[in-house]
């Protein structure tokens, strides 16, 4: 077995370098720009989280301790996020690389051990799955480590960690594609619900992770920060308990050496749980993978409509039958939408005029990032996921102009609307007046609308001709940059909301003083912007179409 194991290993390692150097020779100038487009985003989250973090560790001088708690405590909840992401990832990349690849189908005839191919393809999907992830956290280690400059952060102990916190994660993803292998396959609903539930495992963590007793601010007089205390005391910290990144917390700030034997532990047993269960009885789990079968049957609303609707239906009936799209955007919409219904819940003063104002400000900037990840996650891989038969498309009289009229059209109705009515909601919800609820639509609005413009434009200049999972071509070389554009635009709208909310502030928080703010910043900033931006966009997109041979 370990020999087959090994022989399948330097097959998949030879095949990795020879797609780089074929790369390099076909496509050199390609592979350097994805590889210098890694460093800046390296270098950019490493300066952004270090002055995050050194900005924490400031109010230090003033809240006796708090700015540390809360940057550990945020820094708790990106590992968390990480892990949750790693986990679902592995979940979706297991399911592809042991039951659906051509590899498993090829080496299925030949006189392969069946438990070495398991294990060498579960650790092919934790290499997929976890990639980007590690590649991210490593710059966002150092900066928490160089932020907090005035605090003893094993740093050391932190980098030799990272792995096995994400190896937890990705184990619990295969152990579930394999519950799932064995029930049928994860397909449909099953994925869905595996989702759901490492998604829950974070939300639990989230919600019930924190304890009350772990932090103590010492008020000085005139402050009123017991809310807030209370707020940050919740949030994944370094509590007690033995999830990954809380054993990772106190292993690096702390120096826990249990703590880190407790993390080594659980990322070895599991990872070993996990290729025994993918290895045992994996012929049995394929077939049954392969076999299963779900039909589906159109449905009858567009009957006999015209170029648009007749695209829009099929577009749709695609997407339903990819469990992977729908099932993520659901969850992705269902989380997001959880965040505005307890928005009010928060602990925070919301009738304070203060309070209010950090709350929309707040609000209003992470419902752009949250559409803004929506769009680079599910607009930008759209055109791409055309393409094998776009050939037929563009034979139909203006078919290039339909192709992404119908993309664009399509992705500004599933996300301006529904991402007004939840931006109008959240800010109703909390007790903003008239004039508060329209910037947050307006802006949102906007957002919504520009966005949905670049990413299909983009996504028409780095189109892939040949087949692919809507994930693999968000997170490639394209998707970096459509991604960069877009978190471009959100900051251009951030910074026009900075400018609103100070006003706000410096006017004695009345809000009808805010008219004018308003107006000219929606009037005279974010429309004309938006607007030059998505003709722009518009422009590159639909060149590339028509000058393109496909």
């Amino acid at each position: 077995m370990i020999q087959h194991f090994f022989l399948l290993l330097s097959i998949q390692f030879r095949s990795f370098f020879g797609a780089v150097a074929n790369e390099w020779e076909n496509n050199r100038l390609k592979l350097i720009a994805g590889a210098v487009t890694l460093l800046v985003m390296a270098g950019a989250f490493f300066f952004m989280f270090r002055g995050l973090f050194r900005y924490l560790a400031s109010l230090d001088a003033d809240l006796f301790g708090f700015g540390t708690a809360l940057a550990s405590r945020l820094f708790g909840m990106a590992l968390l996020a990480f892990g949750v992401f790693v986990g679902v990832s592995s979940l979706i990349t297991g399911n592809s690389a042991l039951y659906r690849s051509e590899r498993s189908t090829l080496l299925m005839a030949m006189p392969v051990r069946r438990s070495s191919l398991a294990a060498s393809s579960v650790l092919q999907s934790w290499f997929n799955a976890g990639w980007t992830m590690l590649l991210m956290g490593y710059p966002i280690l150092i900066a928490f480590a160089e932020g907090l400059e005035f605090t003893t952060v094993y740093l050391s102990r932190g980098l030799l960690l990272y792995p096995l916190l994400l190896l937890v994660w990705l184990s619990a993803g295969t152990l579930l594609t394999v519950l799932l292998g064995w029930a049928g396959g994860p397909s449909g609903w099953k994925l869905f619900g595996g989702i759901a539930l490492i998604a829950g495992c974070g939300a639990v963590v989230f919600f019930a992770g924190g304890t009350s007793s772990d932090l103590i601010i010492q008020e000085a007089p005139g402050m009123q920060l017991g809310g807030l205390q209370n707020f940050v005391s919740d949030l994944p910290g370094q509590s007690r308990g033995y999830w990954p990144h809380s054993l990772f917390l106190q292993a690096m700030v702390k120096g826990n050496g249990n703590a880190a034997l407790i993390l080594t532990v659980e990322a070895v047993v599991l990872a070993a749980a996990a290729l025994t269960a993918a290895s045992w009885k994996f012929l049995e789990a394929w077939n049954r993978s392969a076999v299963a079968e779900v039909r589906y049957r159109s449905p009858m609303f567009f009957k006999d409509g015209g170029r648009y609707s007749t695209v829009f239906q099929k577009d749709l009936l695609m997407f339903m039958r990819d469990p992977v799209q729908w099932s993520q955007l659901g969850l992705l919409t269902g989380m997001f939408a959880i965040y505005v219904i307890n928005l009010g819940r928060f602990p925070m003063d919301f009738t304070n005029p203060y309070w209010l104002a950090v709350g929309v400000f707040i609000n209003i900037s992470f419902s752009a990032f949250a559409v803004a990840t929506m769009m680079v996650r599910f607009a930008f891989p759209a055109p791409s996921m055309e393409a094998p038969g776009l050939h037929v498309l563009i034979q139909l009289p203006r078919g290039r102009e339909l192709f992404y009229g119908s993309k664009w059209s399509q992705t500004l109705f599933l996300s301006v609307i529904p991402a007004s009515i939840l931006a109008w909601f959240s800010t109703m919800s909390i007790g903003a007046g008239p004039l508060l609820q329209v910037e947050s639509v307006g802006c949102i609005f906007i957002t919504a609308f520009t966005l949905s413009t670049i990413n299909i434009s983009t996504g028409c200049l780095f189109m892939r001709k040949e087949a692919g999972s809507a994930v693999s071509i968000s997170s490639g070389q394209g998707g970096i940059i459509s991604a960069f554009a877009s978190v471009g635009f959100v900051l251009f709208m951030v910074g026009v909301l900075s400018w609103v909310t100070k006003k706000y502030m410096t006017d004695n928080f009345t809000e009808l003083m805010l008219a004018k703010p308003v107006r000219d910043s929606i009037l005279y900033l974010m429309l004309p912007v938006g607007f030059t931006v998505s003709i722009a966009s518009f422009r590159a997109g639909i060149k590339n179409l028509r000058e393109r041979v496909f």
